[in-house]
């Protein structure tokens, strides 16, 4: 599995959090909070949680085959939840770009990148998933290990972009006070 763009957004994770430093304008400073603040949310809620799809892959990988229970538990609460994360999405790549500078470049890549990694493996889900859980058809434990591996590493580098602004914004904090 190539997950080469995977360590490219942990490079960039420190510079993600660089640039959620506030610097001497208190309006200016606010503003950055807010983004920084803005970001971490939509981060924590593009996480693809342990016990949703990722459980359903983990158990096909394995060789298993989720009850029908599971599968109306997760399924259909994974697909409805499209439209949010869209606008989840659109925090870490607004169309316009970031206007205040509060990103450098690179971490408006890192974040595009998350935002991308995340719709293209949800469109992966959909297509793996769906269709064959819905009129139980088999799939192979090797397809469901591969994305279930790359869910786990765009959640790697969602929670390291996290961390890093978390604790860019504490250490902000401790110095200012």
């Amino acid at each position: 599995m190539d997950v080469s763009w995977v360590l490219e957004l942990v490079v960039g994770a420190k510079e993600l959090a660089d640039s959620a430093r506030v610097g001497e304008k208190p309006r200016h400073d606010q503003r950055k909070l807010l983004h920084a603040k803005s970001i971490i949310e939509a981060l924590r809620l593009i996480y693809f949680a342990p016990r949703g799809v990722i459980l359903l892959l983990d158990d096909l990988a394995k060789g298993g085959r989720p009850n029908r229970e599971e599968i109306e538990l997760i399924l259909p609460r994974f697909n409805d939840g499209e439209h949010f994360v869209e606008r989840m999405l659109f925090r870490l790549d607004p169309s316009d770009g970031q206007p205040d500078g509060f990103l450098t470049l690179r971490a408006e890549r890192v974040l595009r990148e998350i935002a991308y990694g995340k719709g293209g493996i949800r469109e992966k889900v959909q297509a793996l998933l769906n269709e064959a859980l819905t009129y139980d058809q088999d799939i192979p434990a090797d397809e469901a290990a591969k994305l279930r591996d790359e869910i786990l590493a765009l959640n790697k580098a969602i929670e390291d972009a996290e961390e890093a602004l978390v604790v860019s914004m504490r250490s902000e904090t401790r110095r200012r006070s």
